[in-house]
């Protein structure tokens, strides 16, 4: 029967705990005053920002019910493939939601210009060596593309990055940084890369660090060998961004260049001109490069950050 009028409904009664209430709605983080109240006034509402948001909250990796991800992800059997052209050839792409597709396309172009600034060198081992890692969860760190001076295939492993969920914290920072470490080892340090040549991580991200492998010991022991006033003593996930940092200046201390590129409105700026600093990448003015908040313009101004770093002279690529 109907309910007293004073009874409390909600629907669908109880169903999930995954609403547009939940999730990262809205990112306080890297928007402190953001209204939390607004997503409450799209609950039970069902339309094209409903429907998107959904799509996007459950991202790659959630599933709505066990078994069956959302379209947008490339586990789908529905995800809506499409085919486009890029600077470095046509390539069969998932949707196009953003910043990710920038950041796609836009890491396409890079590896495009490094093969055109190789192509007269006949021998791989000569050749600059490119490698593709992601990162999100502490355990969703992936090598997605080892090192290689096999430009296309790492083109291809770039159309299939996507966002995972908004569901958790999954900015695992550290983790990415530390991955690239081990992997660019030399050989004999237990690593994939090459003794006696130029290293550097381009660290691309659209968040705040929220997760981190290093224990809280070993990063405290670092900074105390390592003291710098780029290190974080107060504020939120303190010790996840000192983690990220940390590797930042690891990097540094071995001759290698970490450049730190942020993409959306998402990005902590402070942390990333630290890792600029840490990472000896910094402009005169102690910064990382700017990206974009505007989705229209986010892959050109990529494309043009990639361009410089490629042609820095730190990085020393191939000409």
């Amino acid at each position: 029967g109907r309910p007293r009028p004073s009874y409390p409904v909600t629907l669908p009664p109880s169903q999930s705990s995954n609403r547009i209430s939940g999730f990262g709605n809205p990112y306080t983080d890297a928007f402190p005053n953001a209204d939390s109240n607004t997503p409450l006034g799209y609950r039970n509402l069902l339309g094209y920002r409903t429907y998107v948001q959904f799509l996007m909250d459950f991202g790659r990796d959630a599933q709505p019910a066990t078994g069956q991800y959302g379209q947008l992800s490339r586990f789908s059997p529905h995800c809506p493939w499409h085919w486009e052209s890029t600077d470095g050839g046509t390539f069969l792409f998932p949707p196009r939601e953003q910043p990710t597709h920038a950041a796609r396309r836009a890491v396409i172009a890079a590896l495009q210009v490094i093969k055109e600034r190789n192509q007269g060198i006949a021998d791989p081992a000569q050749r600059d060596w490119v490698a593709i890692i992601t990162f999100d969860r502490t355990t969703g760190t992936t090598i997605v593309q080892e090192l290689t001076a096999d430009y296309d295939a790492a083109m291809q492993a770039c159309t299939l990055l996507q966002a995972s969920a908004d569901n958790a914290a999954n900015t695992a920072t550290e983790t990415g940084l530390l991955a690239a470490k081990n992997h660019l080892r030399p050989s004999n340090e237990g690593g994939r890369g090459r003794q006696f040549t130029n290293k550097v991580v381009v660290l691309l991200t659209d968040g705040i660090p929220n997760l981190y492998s290093s224990t809280s010991s070993e990063i405290s022991s670092f900074i105390s060998q390592h003291p710098s006033d780029d290190f974080f003593t107060s504020g939120s996930y303190t010790t996840a961004k000192n983690a990220a940092l940390m590797q930042s200046m690891d990097m540094r201390l071995r001759q290698w260049y970490v450049f730190p590129v942020g993409i959306g409105l998402g990005t902590d700026y402070d942390f990333m001109d630290r890792a600029a600093r840490l990472g000896g990448t910094a402009n005169p003015d102690g910064q990382c490069p700017r990206g974009s908040g505007n989705p229209a313009i986010y892959e050109d101004r990529l494309r043009e950050i990639f361009q410089n770093i490629i042609t820095n002279p730190k990085a020393r690529l191939v000409r």
